[in-house]
């Protein structure tokens, strides 16, 4: 029976511990650019999710939607966006802890990290001009 990687030692083989900040057990906070990624483990499975907006925008709701859907189209799975019941817009990756090595970790987290930094700033241009107070601009501590 094989043993489930930690998170400590996923961090370490991937050279992303120095990154990371240590946010509770099995939950560290990573940054790319304006962008922060939370990563944990939860029983068998590992996430990488990026806070983005606290909810979409009040106006041209359909637009922003269809927007996050062609995003999606544009990550080809490497990321989706999610609007979660609170209400948080996000950006994730997440699957099995089986299996994962240092380099698929670092190409999850990286990728939610990269591409959470290359949208946040146009989706907030486009949608998000006139609503300050929905933008993630405090990271959660």
């Amino acid at each position: 029976m094989s043993t489930l990687p930690t998170l400590a030692q996923l961090l370490k083989d991937s050279n992303l511990a120095e990154k990371a900040h240590e946010v509770d057990k099995n939950l560290v906070r990573l940054q790319w650019g304006s962008a922060f990624v939370l990563v944990g483990i939860s029983g068998s499975a590992i996430v990488a999710i990026a806070p983005l907006f606290r909810q979409p925008p009040n106006d041209k709701m359909s637009l922003f939607l269809r927007k996050l859907l062609e995003h999606n189209a544009y990550m080809g799975g490497m990321a989706s966006f999610a609007i979660q019941p609170d209400g948080w817009v996000i950006l994730h990756a997440g699957r099995a802890l089986k299996g994962m090595d240092a380099n698929e970790f670092a190409t999850m987290v990286a990728g939610v990290g990269r591409f959470a930094d290359q949208f946040d700033d146009t989706l907030i241009a486009e949608f998000y001009a006139q609503q300050p107070e929905a933008t993630n601009q405090a990271p959660l501590e």
